[in-house]
């Protein structure tokens, strides 16, 4: 007979588990509103969730002491400041300003549930210039559009009986709703106003622009007309640029538009035509003044004539653009490309500060300049000495806890709330330790929190490596191309699904999965193996490989169909060949021309990764084969 005995490593790992077990079940519970004790787990981690459902379930009925009870015991915790947000309604409803304001010191973030009370607090607690100062900060808030929740409505009251809000105002706040599409939202503030025959018609603008574009409030010229003739302008030239021409000079005949009216219309159409790659959209921007052309059409100018080849016209282009706008990497770029293209003197300098950049410009600029490139060269910074401090904070053990019982949504907000609360050092420790306990997501959104888009090491793991190079090599496909794709796709969280039903590693659509595990002979394809890792990287690596098939072995065309379908393709190649930089530049979803870049540098990236050191690896202008023409 034996007796078996368990050591306290043992049995501590027996506790944790039953801990974990009866916390599901009791946050089961308490989330769909019943009763739990759970005394028992009053130790474990994760205690406090059970504590804030057995409030935030009963809302209404929970007393002022039992809020405060538990933020005191939370004070700095991502529950307690949900449920300081909570408090403010609450004390927004019984008119209690001054303790709004003592209890918004220690509120972060809340949106526009958090804001409206506080700002109402100080309207009502104010006098003289500082409650005047009050109101408009108020009005700039709501003007924004951000005064959404039903906590505001009390401050749009304040703003209409001091009357602050007056028919200018509801009609800029009206064509922010109208811009954004929410035309219920423009019709009950037109309740409000002078106009609300003038938006009802807006309204039908925007479904049927031609049909409603001679509606008799249309006959007189003002401003308000003007505006709304332009908005159905807009929204006939997104689907045949040449009706809008036309009844757009119809218009200009019979309507006194300004200059800067008439500028932004033409702008509106030229890009429209540009997007679409019309032959003479270039022209049409290149007539606009280039003080009076939009931001977006003078990228799109850009854009043309990078695709054309015409280069004086990239460089006035690129001129009139704002500062930050011509800093980006992007327009440093072609700016310096340009000069060279028409022979002006450049220097090393004019690509150097770029080429020190991990990116897809910065490559190429590293390309130019031939030289190695130098981010991925430079040796990754020891985090582990900083790992401790940031395992000891409670929220990201809290964070950690939550991933291990499947938690997953509350423990990326956990982990969100915590990196909001340090510095930017901190931040990336924070990253190195996400990688520690396998959380490559994690640590990707914790690096985008930084902006320190070198930081290599942190922003792209070798995570799935195995699993990366044997399917990469059962399609015959560079491992370095499948880990560019996953890395952009979904960051490495195997459970994600997009907005279009995209799911998985590789964000493979379900019908794109059916097609391939077909081609692939694969019986018995479920919708849910996309999310089982091998399946995802098996079906996703095959796909990428028919794509490369279909377009001739080239890398930019290929990545552009795995985003955007391989039926657009054609449509975007110019009769004329050109090198993949202008094409990619030059596509006209910005989706897809973001994602090429990117893919194609976590390419160059994944490849250094893989092979520098048998000196195998591509740079990245190796990779980019041009379009075009017969190619």
């Amino acid at each position: 007979m034996f007796l078996l005995v368990l050591t306290p490593l043992t049995s501590f790992a027996k506790s944790l588990d039953s801990q974990r077990k009866d916390f599901l079940e009791a946050y089961d519970i308490l989330h769909k509103g019943g009763a739990y004790s759970g005394s028992h787990l009053k130790d474990y981690v994760l205690a406090s969730y059970l504590d804030y459902e057995r409030i935030n379930q009963h809302l209404k009925t929970t007393s002022e002491q039992a809020l405060e009870e538990f933020i005191n015991a939370n004070p700095k915790s991502y529950l307690a400041n949900k449920l300081r947000v909570e408090r403010l309604a609450r004390l927004s409803k019984q008119q209690k300003w001054q303790d709004i304001l003592t209890l918004a010191d220690n509120i972060e973030g809340g949106g526009s549930k958090a804001k409206c009370p506080i700002l109402n607090a100080q309207i009502n607690t104010l006098e003289g210039k500082s409650k005047q100062v009050a109101l408009l900060a108020a009005k700039r808030y709501w003007l924004k559009g951000k005064a959404a929740s039903k906590t505001c409505n009390a401050l749009i009251d304040l703003l209409h009986k001091n009357q602050l809000i007056d028919d200018d105002d509801l009609w800029q706040r009206i064509s922010k709703a109208m811009n954004k599409g929410k035309t219920r939202l423009a019709k009950t503030l037109a309740k409000k106003s002078k106009h609300q025959k003038l938006v009802s018609l807006w309204v039908k603008l925007r479904k049927k622009p031609s049909k409603h574009l001679s509606h008799k409030l249309l006959k007189k010229s003002n401003p308000k007309t003007r505006h709304l003739m332009a908005y159905a302008i807009k929204r006939i030239a997104r689907k045949d640029t040449d009706k809008a021409k036309t009844k757009w000079i119809t218009l200009q005949q019979s309507h006194g538009f300004t200059r800067d009216e008439k500028a932004d219309i033409d702008s509106y159409i030229a890009t429209r035509d540009a997007v679409d790659h019309k032959a003479d959209a270039l022209e049409q921007l290149m007539r606009i003044p280039s003080e009076k052309r939009s931001k977006e059409a003078n990228i799109w100018m850009a854009r043309s004539a990078i695709r054309r080849g015409r280069w004086q016209e990239v460089i006035n282009a690129i001129k009139p653009m704002s500062h930050d706008d011509k800093k980006q990497d992007v327009w440093t770029y072609w700016r310096t490309y340009a000069k060279h293209r028409l022979g002006k003197k450049i220097t090393p300098e004019d690509y150097y500060e770029l080429s020190k950049n991990a990116s897809f410009y910065g490559f190429l600029a590293a390309d130019q300049l031939k030289r190695p490139y130098e981010r991925l060269e430079q040796e990754e910074p020891d985090w582990n000495q900083f790992i401790p401090k940031i395992k000891e904070i409670a929220g990201f053990q809290r964070a950690v806890e939550l991933y291990a019982i499947g938690l997953t949504k509350l423990a990326r907000k956990e982990w969100m709330w915590e990196l909001k609360q340090l510095n930017h050092h901190d931040k990336l420790v924070a990253a190195a330790y996400a990688l520690q306990i396998n959380q490559p997501f994690l640590a990707i959104i914790s690096i985008s929190q930084t902006k320190d888009w070198n930081q290599v090491g942190l922003r792209f793991p070798l995570k799935y490596k195995d699993l990366v190079l044997n399917s990469a090599k059962a399609q015959n496909v560079h491992p370095a191309w499948v880990y560019g794709v996953m890395r952009r796709e979904s960051a490495f969280d195997s459970q994600i699904s997009s907005s279009a039903n995209a799911r998985g590693l590789m964000q493979i659509l379900p019908r794109t999965a059916r097609e391939v595990a077909r081609k692939l002979g694969i019986k018995g394809h479920k919708t849910s193996d996309l999310l089982i890792p091998e399946k995802n990287a098996r079906l996703g690596s095959a796909y990428l490989s028919q794509m490369l098939k279909k377009f001739n072995g080239n890398f930019a065309k290929a990545t552009a169909s795995y985003n955007a379908g391989p039926h657009r393709i054609p449509k975007w190649t110019p009769k004329f060949p050109i090198v993949a930089p202008r094409w990619i530049e030059s596509i006209p979803f910005d989706e897809t021309r973001n994602y090429v870049r990117a893919v194609l540098s976590y390419t160059t990236i994944y490849d250094y990764k893989l092979n520098h050191k048998t000196g195998k690896n591509l740079r990245l202008s190796e990779r980019l084969h041009p379009i075009g023409g017969n190619l």
